[in-house]
Protein backbone atom coordinates (compact mmCIF):
# COMPACT_ATOMS: atom_id res chain seq x y z
CA UNK A 1 0.00 0.00 0.00
CA UNK A 2 1.35 3.31 -0.93
CA UNK A 3 2.83 5.47 2.01
CA UNK A 4 -0.28 8.10 3.43
CA UNK A 5 1.48 11.78 4.87
CA UNK A 6 1.18 11.51 8.72
CA UNK A 7 -1.87 14.32 8.96
CA UNK A 8 -4.22 11.96 7.15
CA UNK A 9 -3.02 8.84 9.52
CA UNK A 10 -3.73 11.60 12.25
CA UNK A 11 -7.03 12.91 11.16
CA UNK A 12 -9.37 12.45 13.97
CA UNK A 13 -12.09 10.09 13.33
CA UNK A 14 -14.50 11.37 16.39
CA UNK A 15 -14.36 14.61 18.74
CA UNK A 16 -12.47 12.92 21.69
CA UNK A 17 -9.54 12.82 19.35
CA UNK A 18 -10.01 16.42 18.22
CA UNK A 19 -7.06 19.06 19.44
CA UNK A 20 -8.14 22.02 21.07
CA UNK A 21 -11.28 23.82 20.12
CA UNK A 22 -13.01 22.43 23.10
CA UNK A 23 -15.70 24.89 23.69
CA UNK A 24 -16.54 23.95 19.71
CA UNK A 25 -16.52 20.26 20.05
CA UNK A 26 -18.99 20.74 23.03
CA UNK A 27 -21.48 22.77 21.50
CA UNK A 28 -21.46 20.55 18.56
CA UNK A 29 -21.71 17.54 20.43
CA UNK A 30 -24.77 18.92 22.43
CA UNK A 31 -26.35 19.44 19.65
CA UNK A 32 -26.01 15.98 18.14
CA UNK A 33 -27.32 14.68 21.31
CA UNK A 34 -30.09 16.69 21.93
CA UNK A 35 -31.28 16.77 18.43
CA UNK A 36 -30.87 20.68 18.06
CA UNK A 37 -29.24 20.40 14.62
CA UNK A 38 -29.21 23.46 12.38
CA UNK A 39 -29.64 23.63 8.84
CA UNK A 40 -26.24 25.69 8.25
CA UNK A 41 -22.86 25.90 10.02
CA UNK A 42 -20.24 28.17 9.35
CA UNK A 43 -16.45 27.44 10.48
CA UNK A 44 -13.60 29.90 10.07
CA UNK A 45 -10.39 30.03 10.99
CA UNK A 46 -6.51 29.64 9.44
CA UNK A 47 -5.32 26.69 7.88
CA UNK A 48 -4.76 23.46 9.84
CA UNK A 49 -6.93 24.32 12.68
CA UNK A 50 -9.37 21.59 12.09
CA UNK A 51 -12.47 22.87 10.18
CA UNK A 52 -12.56 19.95 7.47
CA UNK A 53 -11.93 17.43 10.04
CA UNK A 54 -14.79 18.87 12.68
CA UNK A 55 -17.44 19.22 9.03
CA UNK A 56 -16.44 15.10 8.43
CA UNK A 57 -16.61 14.27 11.49
CA UNK A 58 -20.27 16.30 12.24
CA UNK A 59 -21.86 14.75 9.32
CA UNK A 60 -21.00 10.99 10.52
CA UNK A 61 -22.24 11.98 13.78
CA UNK A 62 -25.37 13.34 12.01
CA UNK A 63 -26.41 9.89 10.37
CA UNK A 64 -25.48 8.05 13.14
CA UNK A 65 -27.58 5.40 14.43
CA UNK A 66 -26.61 4.89 17.68
CA UNK A 67 -23.96 8.35 18.56
CA UNK A 68 -22.13 7.85 21.76
CA UNK A 69 -22.40 11.28 24.01
CA UNK A 70 -22.31 12.89 20.20
CA UNK A 71 -19.72 10.90 18.70
CA UNK A 72 -20.69 8.51 16.00
CA UNK A 73 -19.93 5.31 16.97
CA UNK A 74 -17.95 4.43 14.09
CA UNK A 75 -19.32 0.69 14.11
CA UNK A 76 -23.05 1.00 12.37
CA UNK A 77 -23.29 0.65 8.79
CA UNK A 78 -23.65 4.13 7.87
CA UNK A 79 -20.55 5.11 9.72
CA UNK A 80 -18.51 2.32 7.67
CA UNK A 81 -19.93 3.39 4.14
CA UNK A 82 -18.80 7.45 5.55
CA UNK A 83 -15.55 6.58 5.94
CA UNK A 84 -15.21 4.23 3.21
CA UNK A 85 -16.73 7.43 0.92
CA UNK A 86 -19.47 5.51 -1.32
CA UNK A 87 -22.15 7.13 0.49
CA UNK A 88 -23.62 10.13 -1.60
CA UNK A 89 -25.08 11.35 2.04
CA UNK A 90 -22.00 13.76 2.35
CA UNK A 91 -20.87 15.71 -0.46
CA UNK A 92 -17.54 17.97 -0.24
CA UNK A 93 -17.58 20.32 -2.63
CA UNK A 94 -14.58 22.51 -3.13
CA UNK A 95 -15.57 25.66 -3.71
CA UNK A 96 -12.29 26.95 -5.33
CA UNK A 97 -12.64 24.58 -8.40
CA UNK A 98 -16.74 25.23 -8.56
CA UNK A 99 -17.40 28.87 -8.05
CA UNK A 100 -19.38 29.67 -10.70
CA UNK A 101 -23.09 30.13 -10.57
CA UNK A 102 -23.82 26.94 -12.89
CA UNK A 103 -22.21 24.84 -10.38
CA UNK A 104 -24.91 26.05 -7.67
CA UNK A 105 -27.18 25.76 -9.87
CA UNK A 106 -26.84 21.77 -10.33
CA UNK A 107 -26.41 22.10 -6.46
CA UNK A 108 -29.94 23.64 -5.77
CA UNK A 109 -31.40 20.95 -8.15
CA UNK A 110 -29.52 17.82 -6.09
CA UNK A 111 -31.19 18.71 -2.90
CA UNK A 112 -34.75 18.10 -4.06
CA UNK A 113 -33.52 14.20 -3.43
CA UNK A 114 -33.72 13.11 -0.12
CA UNK A 115 -30.90 11.05 1.39
CA UNK A 116 -30.02 6.84 0.54
CA UNK A 117 -28.71 5.71 3.60
CA UNK A 118 -28.81 8.25 6.90
CA UNK A 119 -31.23 10.34 8.11
CA UNK A 120 -29.78 13.24 6.53
CA UNK A 121 -28.03 15.20 3.42
CA UNK A 122 -25.19 17.04 4.41
CA UNK A 123 -23.19 19.44 1.73
CA UNK A 124 -19.61 20.34 2.79
CA UNK A 125 -18.13 23.58 0.86
CA UNK A 126 -14.59 24.33 1.67
CA UNK A 127 -13.40 27.72 0.92
CA UNK A 128 -16.50 28.75 0.48
CA UNK A 129 -15.09 32.58 0.12
CA UNK A 130 -14.26 31.51 -3.17
CA UNK A 131 -17.66 31.83 -4.71
CA UNK A 132 -18.45 34.36 -7.39
CA UNK A 133 -21.13 36.96 -6.14
CA UNK A 134 -23.79 35.11 -8.89
CA UNK A 135 -22.81 31.73 -7.11
CA UNK A 136 -23.85 33.46 -4.07
CA UNK A 137 -27.20 34.76 -5.12
CA UNK A 138 -27.75 31.64 -6.74
CA UNK A 139 -27.02 29.84 -2.90
CA UNK A 140 -28.82 32.13 -0.64
CA UNK A 141 -32.50 30.62 -1.21
CA UNK A 142 -31.75 27.11 -0.54
CA UNK A 143 -29.39 28.00 2.15
CA UNK A 144 -32.20 29.95 3.88
CA UNK A 145 -34.56 27.38 3.82
CA UNK A 146 -33.47 23.85 2.57
CA UNK A 147 -35.25 20.79 3.03
CA UNK A 148 -35.65 19.48 6.56
CA UNK A 149 -33.13 16.27 5.55
CA UNK A 150 -30.15 18.81 4.00
CA UNK A 151 -27.23 20.42 6.25
CA UNK A 152 -24.91 22.63 4.81
CA UNK A 153 -21.27 23.02 6.53
CA UNK A 154 -19.40 25.77 4.93
CA UNK A 155 -15.87 26.24 5.50
CA UNK A 156 -13.44 29.15 4.87
CA UNK A 157 -10.13 30.71 6.10
CA UNK A 158 -11.62 34.46 5.17
CA UNK A 159 -14.75 35.12 6.83
CA UNK A 160 -14.57 38.71 5.49
CA UNK A 161 -15.38 37.44 1.76
CA UNK A 162 -18.86 36.00 2.75
CA UNK A 163 -21.49 38.36 1.69
CA UNK A 164 -23.58 39.45 4.93
CA UNK A 165 -26.95 37.53 3.81
CA UNK A 166 -25.02 34.30 3.94
CA UNK A 167 -23.48 34.99 7.12
CA UNK A 168 -26.91 35.66 9.01
CA UNK A 169 -28.41 32.69 7.73
CA UNK A 170 -25.73 30.41 9.66
CA UNK A 171 -24.21 29.17 12.69
CA UNK A 172 -20.85 30.37 12.87
CA UNK A 173 -17.98 29.13 14.60
CA UNK A 174 -14.56 29.98 14.68
CA UNK A 175 -11.50 27.88 14.95
CA UNK A 176 -8.65 29.50 17.29
CA UNK A 177 -5.15 28.56 16.64
CA UNK A 178 -4.16 25.16 18.56
CA UNK A 179 -1.61 26.05 21.27
CA UNK A 180 1.54 24.64 21.12
CA UNK A 181 1.16 22.49 23.91
CA UNK A 182 -1.04 20.41 22.89
CA UNK A 183 0.65 20.66 19.14
CA UNK A 184 3.82 18.80 20.99
CA UNK A 185 1.17 16.04 22.61
CA UNK A 186 -0.09 14.83 19.39
CA UNK A 187 3.30 14.98 17.09
CA UNK A 188 4.54 13.07 20.05
CA UNK A 189 1.69 10.04 19.05
CA UNK A 190 2.69 10.33 16.11
CA UNK A 191 6.15 10.38 16.26
CA UNK A 192 5.88 6.87 18.68
CA UNK A 193 3.50 5.46 16.27
CA UNK A 194 6.09 5.65 13.73
CA UNK A 195 8.51 4.16 15.74
CA UNK A 196 10.73 7.37 15.59
CA UNK A 197 12.98 9.08 18.54
CA UNK A 198 12.32 12.74 18.48
CA UNK A 199 13.74 15.34 21.19
CA UNK A 200 11.17 17.06 23.06
CA UNK A 201 13.22 20.53 21.67
CA UNK A 202 12.63 19.20 17.90
CA UNK A 203 8.81 18.93 19.04
CA UNK A 204 8.16 22.56 20.29
CA UNK A 205 10.05 24.15 18.11
CA UNK A 206 8.43 22.01 15.23
CA UNK A 207 5.01 23.24 16.96
CA UNK A 208 6.00 27.13 17.11
CA UNK A 209 7.41 26.57 13.23
CA UNK A 210 3.12 25.36 12.71
CA UNK A 211 1.61 28.77 14.38
CA UNK A 212 -0.98 27.10 15.39
CA UNK A 213 -1.97 24.63 12.54
CA UNK A 214 -1.85 21.08 13.28
CA UNK A 215 -1.78 19.77 9.71
CA UNK A 216 1.41 22.20 9.02
CA UNK A 217 2.71 20.65 12.49
CA UNK A 218 2.41 17.07 11.34
CA UNK A 219 3.72 18.02 7.60
CA UNK A 220 7.08 19.28 8.72
CA UNK A 221 7.52 16.27 11.13
CA UNK A 222 6.73 13.96 8.16
CA UNK A 223 10.06 16.13 5.99
CA UNK A 224 11.84 15.68 9.09
CA UNK A 225 11.44 11.44 9.20
CA UNK A 226 12.44 11.54 5.95
CA UNK A 227 15.79 12.44 6.77
CA UNK A 228 15.53 9.60 9.64
CA UNK A 229 14.27 7.81 12.37
CA UNK A 230 16.12 9.78 15.04
CA UNK A 231 15.53 14.08 15.01
CA UNK A 232 16.71 16.78 17.04
CA UNK A 233 16.61 20.43 17.37
CA UNK A 234 19.51 20.96 14.71
CA UNK A 235 17.77 18.60 11.97
CA UNK A 236 14.58 20.68 12.51
CA UNK A 237 16.47 23.82 11.94
CA UNK A 238 17.70 22.72 8.49
CA UNK A 239 14.45 21.09 7.39
CA UNK A 240 12.88 24.70 8.23
CA UNK A 241 15.96 26.68 6.44
CA UNK A 242 15.98 28.72 10.04
CA UNK A 243 18.45 30.15 12.24
CA UNK A 244 18.57 28.41 15.75
CA UNK A 245 18.29 30.46 19.23
CA UNK A 246 21.65 30.60 20.26
CA UNK A 247 22.52 32.20 16.43
CA UNK A 248 19.48 34.31 17.24
CA UNK A 249 20.87 35.50 20.40
CA UNK A 250 24.36 36.05 19.16
CA UNK A 251 23.10 38.52 16.57
CA UNK A 252 20.94 40.38 18.86
CA UNK A 253 23.95 40.82 20.80
CA UNK A 254 25.63 42.43 18.40
CA UNK A 255 23.05 44.53 17.31
CA UNK A 256 22.72 45.92 20.85
CA UNK A 257 26.42 46.79 21.22
CA UNK A 258 26.73 48.19 17.39
CA UNK A 259 28.77 45.74 16.45
CA UNK A 260 28.29 46.13 12.12
CA UNK A 261 31.62 43.60 11.54
CA UNK A 262 30.09 41.10 13.88
CA UNK A 263 26.68 41.38 12.23
CA UNK A 264 27.82 41.30 8.76
CA UNK A 265 30.05 38.09 9.67
CA UNK A 266 27.38 36.42 10.95
CA UNK A 267 25.04 37.00 7.75
CA UNK A 268 27.75 35.49 5.95
CA UNK A 269 28.25 32.40 7.78
CA UNK A 270 24.00 31.96 7.80
CA UNK A 271 24.55 32.48 3.86
CA UNK A 272 26.97 29.74 3.57
CA UNK A 273 25.41 27.48 5.25
CA UNK A 274 22.02 27.84 2.83
CA UNK A 275 19.91 29.68 5.02
CA UNK A 276 17.28 32.24 3.28
CA UNK A 277 17.54 35.90 4.30
CA UNK A 278 13.98 36.14 4.31
CA UNK A 279 13.40 33.81 6.50
CA UNK A 280 15.94 34.73 8.94
CA UNK A 281 14.55 38.14 9.08
CA UNK A 282 11.35 36.60 10.14
CA UNK A 283 13.37 34.91 12.33
CA UNK A 284 14.79 38.13 14.04
CA UNK A 285 12.18 39.62 14.38
CA UNK A 286 10.40 37.30 16.33
CA UNK A 287 13.30 37.33 18.57
CA UNK A 288 13.09 40.96 18.93
CA UNK A 289 9.00 40.76 19.66
CA UNK A 290 9.77 37.91 22.32
CA UNK A 291 13.22 40.51 23.83
CA UNK A 292 10.09 43.30 23.49
CA UNK A 293 7.52 41.00 25.99
CA UNK A 294 10.25 40.27 27.95
CA UNK A 295 11.04 44.00 28.83
CA UNK A 296 7.13 44.75 29.76
CA UNK A 297 5.60 40.82 30.45
CA UNK A 298 7.76 40.10 33.54
CA UNK A 299 6.89 36.04 34.80
CA UNK A 300 4.36 35.85 32.58
CA UNK A 301 6.96 35.66 30.13
CA UNK A 302 7.16 32.21 29.82
CA UNK A 303 3.38 31.20 29.78
CA UNK A 304 2.79 33.55 26.41
CA UNK A 305 5.65 32.36 24.57
CA UNK A 306 5.55 28.30 25.70
CA UNK A 307 9.04 28.77 27.33
CA UNK A 308 10.89 27.33 30.47
CA UNK A 309 11.76 29.94 33.21
CA UNK A 310 15.88 30.11 32.11
CA UNK A 311 14.54 30.42 28.69
CA UNK A 312 12.53 33.23 29.28
CA UNK A 313 15.33 34.86 31.56
CA UNK A 314 17.70 34.43 28.91
CA UNK A 315 15.37 36.94 27.13
CA UNK A 316 14.94 39.27 29.80
CA UNK A 317 18.33 39.98 30.19
CA UNK A 318 19.59 40.40 27.01
CA UNK A 319 16.41 43.25 27.20
CA UNK A 320 17.92 44.77 29.68
CA UNK A 321 20.27 45.95 27.31
CA UNK A 322 18.30 47.36 25.04
CA UNK A 323 15.75 50.86 25.13
CA UNK A 324 12.53 50.46 24.88
CA UNK A 325 12.71 53.17 21.72
CA UNK A 326 15.61 51.76 20.08
CA UNK A 327 14.64 47.90 20.41
CA UNK A 328 11.07 49.06 18.71
CA UNK A 329 13.12 50.98 15.66
CA UNK A 330 15.20 47.83 15.21
CA UNK A 331 11.93 45.70 15.19
CA UNK A 332 10.55 48.05 12.73
CA UNK A 333 13.53 48.10 10.02
CA UNK A 334 13.28 43.65 10.39
CA UNK A 335 9.40 43.58 9.78
CA UNK A 336 9.88 45.93 6.46
CA UNK A 337 13.26 44.30 5.01
CA UNK A 338 10.70 41.35 5.36
CA UNK A 339 8.35 42.32 2.58
CA UNK A 340 11.50 44.34 0.35
CA UNK A 341 13.18 41.28 0.12
CA UNK A 342 10.31 39.91 -1.96
CA UNK A 343 11.10 42.73 -4.16
CA UNK A 344 14.62 42.97 -3.92
CA UNK A 345 17.29 41.62 -7.04
CA UNK A 346 19.66 40.79 -4.02
CA UNK A 347 17.85 40.19 -0.47
CA UNK A 348 21.43 39.78 1.05
CA UNK A 349 22.01 43.24 0.12
CA UNK A 350 18.40 44.22 1.49
CA UNK A 351 19.26 42.30 4.99
CA UNK A 352 22.68 43.87 5.26
CA UNK A 353 21.38 47.15 4.60
CA UNK A 354 18.66 46.77 7.63
CA UNK A 355 21.34 45.40 9.45
CA UNK A 356 23.43 48.81 9.33
CA UNK A 357 20.49 51.08 9.73
CA UNK A 358 19.67 48.96 12.98
CA UNK A 359 23.27 49.76 14.45
CA UNK A 360 23.64 53.11 13.16
CA UNK A 361 21.53 56.08 15.16
CA UNK A 362 19.10 58.04 13.40
CA UNK A 363 19.89 61.64 12.52
CA UNK A 364 20.64 64.05 15.38
CA UNK A 365 17.88 66.22 14.12
CA UNK A 366 15.74 62.98 14.58
CA UNK A 367 13.17 63.83 17.36
CA UNK A 368 13.41 59.63 17.70
CA UNK A 369 17.26 59.56 18.10
CA UNK A 370 16.83 62.46 20.58
CA UNK A 371 14.95 60.44 23.13
CA UNK A 372 16.36 57.08 22.13
CA UNK A 373 19.71 58.81 23.51
CA UNK A 374 17.62 60.19 26.60
CA UNK A 375 16.10 56.34 27.21
CA UNK A 376 19.44 54.97 27.01
CA UNK A 377 21.58 57.65 29.01
CA UNK A 378 18.55 57.07 32.05
CA UNK A 379 19.45 53.37 31.57
CA UNK A 380 22.81 53.93 32.05
CA UNK A 381 22.29 56.39 35.32
CA UNK A 382 20.06 54.02 36.81
CA UNK A 383 22.75 51.16 36.17
CA UNK A 384 25.34 53.51 37.86
CA UNK A 385 23.16 54.43 40.75
CA UNK A 386 22.29 50.52 41.50
CA UNK A 387 25.57 49.74 41.59
CA UNK A 388 26.48 52.51 43.79
CA UNK A 389 24.00 51.34 46.45
CA UNK A 390 25.14 47.64 46.40
CA UNK A 391 28.52 48.76 46.94
CA UNK A 392 29.51 47.15 43.50
CA UNK A 393 31.27 50.18 41.96
CA UNK A 394 34.77 50.52 43.44
CA UNK A 395 36.63 53.83 43.70
CA UNK A 396 39.84 52.10 42.03
CA UNK A 397 39.95 49.85 38.77
CA UNK A 398 43.86 49.15 39.75
CA UNK A 399 44.23 45.48 41.21
CA UNK A 400 45.52 44.93 44.41
CA UNK A 401 48.99 43.96 45.08
CA UNK A 402 49.80 40.86 46.91
CA UNK A 403 49.98 41.69 50.58
CA UNK A 404 47.42 45.07 50.25
CA UNK A 405 44.44 45.67 51.45
CA UNK A 406 41.22 45.50 48.78
CA UNK A 407 39.55 48.74 47.43
CA UNK A 408 36.92 49.52 49.66
CA UNK A 409 33.72 50.58 47.96
CA UNK A 410 33.49 53.92 46.63
CA UNK A 411 31.24 56.39 49.62
CA UNK A 412 28.65 58.41 47.32
CA UNK A 413 29.82 62.21 47.46
CA UNK A 414 27.34 64.78 46.87
CA UNK A 415 28.22 67.25 44.51
CA UNK A 416 27.65 70.80 45.71
CA UNK A 417 27.03 74.20 43.69
CA UNK A 418 30.06 76.76 43.29
CA UNK A 419 28.93 79.57 44.27
CA UNK A 420 29.97 82.58 41.84
CA UNK A 421 30.49 85.82 43.13
CA UNK A 422 30.86 88.76 41.13
CA UNK A 423 30.16 86.76 38.01
CA UNK A 424 27.69 87.31 35.08
CA UNK A 425 24.76 85.34 33.90
CA UNK A 426 26.64 82.97 31.48
CA UNK A 427 29.72 82.37 34.42
CA UNK A 428 26.47 81.17 36.91
CA UNK A 429 24.77 79.13 34.45
CA UNK A 430 27.99 77.53 33.85
CA UNK A 431 28.78 76.61 37.27
CA UNK A 432 24.79 74.94 37.08
CA UNK A 433 25.90 73.27 34.33
CA UNK A 434 28.89 71.79 35.73
CA UNK A 435 26.97 70.92 38.81
CA UNK A 436 24.24 69.13 36.77
CA UNK A 437 27.23 67.01 34.77
CA UNK A 438 28.63 65.59 38.46
CA UNK A 439 24.69 65.23 40.07
CA UNK A 440 22.54 64.30 37.13
CA UNK A 441 24.05 62.99 34.28
CA UNK A 442 20.67 62.52 32.48
CA UNK A 443 19.53 65.99 32.72
CA UNK A 444 22.86 67.52 31.77
CA UNK A 445 22.96 65.50 28.79
CA UNK A 446 19.57 67.36 27.79
CA UNK A 447 20.36 70.73 28.58
CA UNK A 448 23.66 70.07 26.20
CA UNK A 449 21.35 69.77 23.46
CA UNK A 450 20.06 73.49 24.21
CA UNK A 451 21.84 77.04 24.83
CA UNK A 452 21.35 79.39 27.56
CA UNK A 453 20.19 82.62 25.75
CA UNK A 454 20.28 84.98 28.75
CA UNK A 455 18.05 86.02 31.21
CA UNK A 456 14.33 87.97 31.33
CA UNK A 457 14.50 89.65 34.97
CA UNK A 458 15.62 86.64 37.30
CA UNK A 459 14.68 84.31 35.20
CA UNK A 460 17.14 81.68 32.81
CA UNK A 461 16.21 80.42 29.93
CA UNK A 462 17.25 77.92 27.95
CA UNK A 463 16.70 77.51 24.16
CA UNK A 464 16.73 74.41 21.91
CA UNK A 465 15.62 74.02 17.87
CA UNK A 466 11.87 74.23 16.46
CA UNK A 467 10.82 70.35 16.38
CA UNK A 468 12.36 69.44 20.11
CA UNK A 469 8.55 70.42 21.99
CA UNK A 470 9.30 67.36 23.73
CA UNK A 471 12.82 68.14 25.80
CA UNK A 472 10.94 71.73 26.09
CA UNK A 473 7.75 70.16 27.88
CA UNK A 474 10.24 67.53 29.51
CA UNK A 475 12.21 70.68 31.28
CA UNK A 476 9.56 72.92 32.40
CA UNK A 477 7.85 70.04 34.17
CA UNK A 478 7.51 71.22 38.17
CA UNK A 479 10.37 68.56 39.34
CA UNK A 480 12.93 69.31 36.81
CA UNK A 481 12.24 73.41 36.26
CA UNK A 482 12.66 73.32 40.55
CA UNK A 483 15.89 71.19 40.30
CA UNK A 484 17.48 73.66 37.94
CA UNK A 485 16.13 76.46 39.05
CA UNK A 486 17.48 76.19 42.79
CA UNK A 487 21.03 75.12 41.24
CA UNK A 488 20.97 78.21 39.19
CA UNK A 489 20.12 80.47 42.85
CA UNK A 490 22.51 78.40 44.81
CA UNK A 491 25.08 79.68 42.23
CA UNK A 492 24.46 83.02 41.96
CA UNK A 493 22.76 83.73 45.43
CA UNK A 494 19.57 84.58 45.40
CA UNK A 495 16.31 83.59 44.58
CA UNK A 496 16.18 82.68 40.42
CA UNK A 497 14.36 80.64 38.25
CA UNK A 498 14.28 78.82 34.65
CA UNK A 499 12.13 78.26 31.99
CA UNK A 500 12.72 76.02 28.49
CA UNK A 501 11.90 77.43 25.27
CA UNK A 502 11.71 77.16 21.74
CA UNK A 503 13.35 78.73 19.03
CA UNK A 504 12.00 81.89 18.13
CA UNK A 505 9.74 81.99 21.22
CA UNK A 506 11.54 84.51 23.31
CA UNK A 507 8.99 87.07 22.85
CA UNK A 508 6.51 85.10 24.86
CA UNK A 509 8.70 83.91 27.44
CA UNK A 510 9.57 87.22 28.15
CA UNK A 511 6.29 88.91 28.25
CA UNK A 512 5.14 85.52 30.36
CA UNK A 513 8.65 86.75 32.82
CA UNK A 514 7.14 90.19 33.01
CA UNK A 515 3.54 89.40 33.97
CA UNK A 516 5.15 86.71 36.77
CA UNK A 517 7.19 89.46 37.71
CA UNK A 518 4.35 92.13 37.93
CA UNK A 519 2.46 89.40 39.92
CA UNK A 520 5.20 88.85 42.47
CA UNK A 521 5.49 92.64 42.91
CA UNK A 522 1.68 92.62 43.84
CA UNK A 523 1.74 89.82 45.86
CA UNK A 524 4.95 91.67 48.11
CA UNK A 525 2.93 95.02 48.22
CA UNK A 526 -0.49 93.58 49.15
CA UNK A 527 -0.33 90.27 50.80
CA UNK A 528 -1.43 87.22 48.88
CA UNK A 529 -4.86 86.88 50.91
CA UNK A 530 -7.96 86.97 48.74
CA UNK A 531 -9.64 90.73 49.61
CA UNK A 532 -13.75 91.54 49.07
CA UNK A 533 -13.85 95.43 47.64
CA UNK A 534 -17.50 96.49 48.28
CA UNK A 535 -18.86 100.39 47.78
CA UNK A 536 -19.78 101.97 50.88
CA UNK A 537 -23.53 102.73 51.10
CA UNK A 538 -25.07 106.45 49.92
CA UNK A 539 -26.47 107.87 53.35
Amino acid sequence: MAYQALYRQWRPANFAQMVGQENIVKTLRNQVASGRIAHAYLFCGSRGTGKTSTAKILSRAFNCESPNNGDPCGTCESCQRLLRGDSLDVQEIDAASNNGVDQVRELRDTVQYPPQYGKYKVYIIDEVHMLSTAAFNALLKTLEEPPDYVVFILATTEPQKVPATILSRCQRFDFGRIPAAQIVGRLREAADGAGAKVSDNALMLIARAAEGGMRDALSILDMCLGYGTEVDEQLVHNVLGTADRSFLFAFAESLKSNDVAAAFGQIDELMRSGREPIVFSRDIAQHLRSLLMGMYCGDELANLLDLTNEDAEAYRQQASGFSPDRLMRILDEYMAVETNMRFAASPRLALETATVRACTRPSDGDVSSMSERINELEMKVQELEKQLADGTLVASKRPAGKGTAKTAPAERNVPSVTRVVDGSQKDIWNAMIDYMKRASPGKYAILAQGKFVGCEGSRYLWEVKAGFDNLVTMMNSDLNRKQVAEAISEAAGQPCGFEAVLEGSQGNAKQNAQEDDFLGSLRETFGAERVTVQEKPKE
